[in-house]
């Protein structure tokens, strides 16, 4: 049986990603964590890079952006992709699965610009997001606030933050650091802007027609997995899928691990107008972590009234 270092030196590993710096960066974490193993990197540009003028969900919502990705290496192209985990749909591609969930970085949300906190934006203050998780959110706390779009990479935000367009936009505290730009951020506390489910984490999925490549990307990359975020993140995401949570509805997911081993997980769930807020909370054991998802979520339904809430 061959080894991965002799599969990968006859063909090398082929990872697709998309071609924003901040996508490059991740994958370059990813990539300085092969050692020796052969190698080559392919960056892809998506509908949800291209068309900046409309909010995601006029063009097929985060999935784009995974899709465009999925779609190479169904065709061939790449064995495996790297994702920012919470642009992920909760289903995977036909032929496809996840093979490894890196350690969890800064899950929280920033608020960026002159301001380092919410209570502190002047009154009717303009803010930039792509998010309408952070939108609601930001409704909910300070209605007088206006909420615009803002899509592009991070540096293109910036950008447009600098230009004076905004008078402060919401990034990911992860996104930020991984750019090496911490210092432009001011964290939000979680208990004022809930994170999104897998929000801080990236996640490597991989082809799996080819067996033999499939089990040595396996081998590959099994180094680099983090159960305790893989528990957490199934968890968060669980809460998601059994909302039937898209980039369509305001909610926020996130969990911990106790030192016993146990998880406890809240979740939230808005009306995109913000006017409607509800949060619920459970805890159990890790082996448990998709049924604590569904647990929550079922409890967010009870208080918002039904699936006719999501928006």
């Amino acid at each position: 049986m061959k080894s991965y270092h002799e599969i990968f030196a006859q063909a090398p590993l082929r990872l697709v990603t998309r071609q924003s710096k901040l996508a490059r960066v991740q994958t370059d974490i990813v990539t300085a964590q092969l050692g020796d193993v052969a190698h080559k990197v392919m960056g892809v540009s998506t509908s949800g890079d291209e068309i900046l003028d409309r909010p995601l969900v006029e063009i097929g919502g985060k999935g784009v952006f995974i899709k465009a990705l999925e779609a190479v290496m169904i065709q061939g192209k790449a064995d495996a992709a790297v994702h920012s985990f919470k642009d992920m749909e909760t289903v995977l591609a036909d032929g496809t699965e996840l093979c490894a969930i890196l350690p969890r970085a800064d899950r929280r949300d920033a608020l960026v610009g002159p301001y380092r906190c919410i209570e502190e934006l002047p009154q009717g203050a303009v803010v930039g997001t792509s998010s309408v998780r952070r939108a609601s959110l930001l409704r909910n706390l300070r209605p007088d606030l206006q909420i615009t779009l803002l899509r592009g990479n991070v540096q293109r935000r910036l950008a447009q933050l600098e230009s004076g367009a905004y008078d402060a936009i919401i990034l990911a505290m992860a996104g930020l650091s991984r750019l090496g730009l911490e210092g432009l951020g001011h964290p939000l506390d979680e208990a004022v802007m809930m994170p999104a489910a897998s929000q801080g984490v990236i996640a490597i999925q991989i082809a799996t027609d080819d067996k033999e490549r499939a089990a040595a990307m396996q081998a590959v990359f099994a180094p680099m997995h983090c159960e305790t975020t893989a528990l957490v993140t199934r968890a968060e995401r669980a809460l998601l899928a059994h909302l039937d949570g898209s980039c369509r509805t305001p909610i926020g997911a996130m969990a911990d691990q106790h030192d016993d081993g146990r998880i406890t997980l809240k979740g939230l769930v808005l009306s995109t107008d913000g006017t409607k807020r509800f949060e619920a909370e459970a805890t159990g054991e890790s082996d448990t972590a998709q049924a604590l998802g569904i647990r929550v979520a079922e409890a967010l339904l009870s208080q918002c009234g039904g699936r006719d809430f999501l928006a």
